[in-house]
């Protein structure tokens, strides 16, 4: 039985890392854990915006980050079920990139050594279970270094502990419909030609409305993958693995830029809970971060900028219930209201824009045709680009209402 911390973090991700940052730099007694020893690699696209920038320079960590391994992104490179490509920039080359493509091995090892610095408290821990008294979660149990089981007690978790968190299975919050799932697979592919700076989506036929990315890093090497949606996976009966290799082969997009590529690795697939289905995401002593409280967006795939968003707000609500000593589910709802507020009506739009490119794809095919004829119009669609737009942009701007959804569907 150990002493009783201020905060215990499950899962050094970065969820769990920003909140172990935050928590660690208000000089609270924090303990992060995590099954794994780092550095270790997560399955991903690789892909960070700006939305995650934004926190590492608040907690002053941009600068290392911005010199790790790996390429800056200025735009995106959109085409079209019909093979319609439009290349879209966000920022000035003399400018600082707005988003880099990281490796997750890379990424996730610098936030989790700062993690380290600014808390002081690592172990690499499995959690099993938790301590629960009187409704309220306690602690956490689970096996240590040594093997043995322990208990290790605070006055609340964060359990930033991903998609299969142990926390959200054991209070009944992980599940979510099967629309409301992504399945995605990715490989690394070497001597990938004609990437540049920019980071591409290819809505491509056979996953709409998921798609086909190219995300570059450095020597001509790629992240190279396909997401869709989990329901729509199943009722195509589609195998993902087999799909990337056709489209490397046979797209005319794709088939000579791949002609001397060859795979570094194998191809490892995920799957993606996302936030289009608003999960509960606290309870008495608790909250849930990152995938575990189902952050993804249902568009881009995008989850890290979410899941830092959600490790910031955690942390400085589980230091007011620690002012307040109120840990109950009733004062934690802030955390989710506050988290809904930021991330909700983006999770919205992007869910009906996904369903609208199912039901239409022929509207991304007049959306790209009309970027590529209408300077105006491209400039408002680069303010909405994955990875590198922000919030406020996508949603103060007036880009959506002039598009107008209905007539967009009877041809721009």
């Amino acid at each position: 039985m150990s002493g009783e911390y201020d905060a215990i973090v499950i899962g050094a991700g970065p969820a769990g890392a920003i909140a172990a940052m935050y928590l660690g730099k208000a000089g609270k007694n924090v303990l992060l854990v995590d099954s794994a020893k780092f550095p270790r690699d997560k399955v991903c696209g690789d892909a960070q915006g700006r939305r995650a920038a934004a926190i590492m320079k608040e907690l002053g960590i941009y600068e290392g980050y911005s010199q790790l391994e790996g390429k800056g992104i200025y735009g995106m490179t959109l085409s079209s079920p019909k093979g319609v490509v439009v290349h879209l920039d966000v920022e000035a080359r003399n400018n600082a990139p707005q988003g880099y493509v990281h490796k997750r091995v890379v990424f996730d090892n610098y936030l989790f050594e700062n993690a380290v610095k600014i808390c002081k408290n690592f172990r690499t821990f499995k959690v099993s279970d938790l301590i629960l008294e009187n409704g309220f979660v306690k602690g956490i149990v689970g096996t240590n270094e040594k093997g043995e089981k322990e208990e290790i007690r605070a006055k609340v978790v964060l359990a930033a502990d991903g998609a299969n968190s142990v926390v959200a299975q054991k209070f009944g919050l992980n599940k979510n419909p099967p629309e409301h799932f992504l399945v995605s697979v990715r490989g690394y592919y070497n001597n990938v030609e004609g990437m540049t700076d920019r980071i591409e989506i290819h809505m491509v036929n056979s996953v709409i409305p998921g798609y086909f990315w190219i995300f570059p890093l450095p020597n001509k090497e790629a992240n190279v993958g396909i997401g869709m949606v989990f329901e729509d996976m199943n009722k195509k009966k589609i195998n993902l693995q087999e799909t990337i290799a056709k489209e490397i082969k046979e797209n005319p997009l794709f088939k000579e830029r791949f002609k001397n590529a060859t795979p570094n690795g194998g191809i490892k697939g995920w799957t993606l809970p996302v936030g289009s289905y608003h999960r509960k995401c606290y309870g008495n002593g608790f909250m849930l971060l990152g995938d575990a409280a189902s952050l993804i967006d249902p568009l881009s795939g995008e989850g890290v900028g979410n899941a830092m968003i959600s490790g910031k707000l955690a942390a400085n609500i589980a230091m007011e219930a620690m002012q307040k000593n109120d840990f109950s589910e009733k004062f934690f709802k802030k955390y989710d209201t506050e988290l809904w507020e930021i991330v909700g009506p983006e999770m919205k739009l992007n869910f009906r824009l996904q369903q609208l490119a199912k039901k239409f794809p022929s509207l991304l095919d007049k959306l790209l045709e009309k970027a590529n004829k209408d300077e105006n119009f491209k400039r408002k669609l680069e303010k909405h680009v994955p990875y590198t737009s922000t919030r406020d942009e996508l949603l103060k701007d007036s880009f959506l209402s002039e598009l107008g959804i209905a007539k967009t569907l009877i041809g721009l």
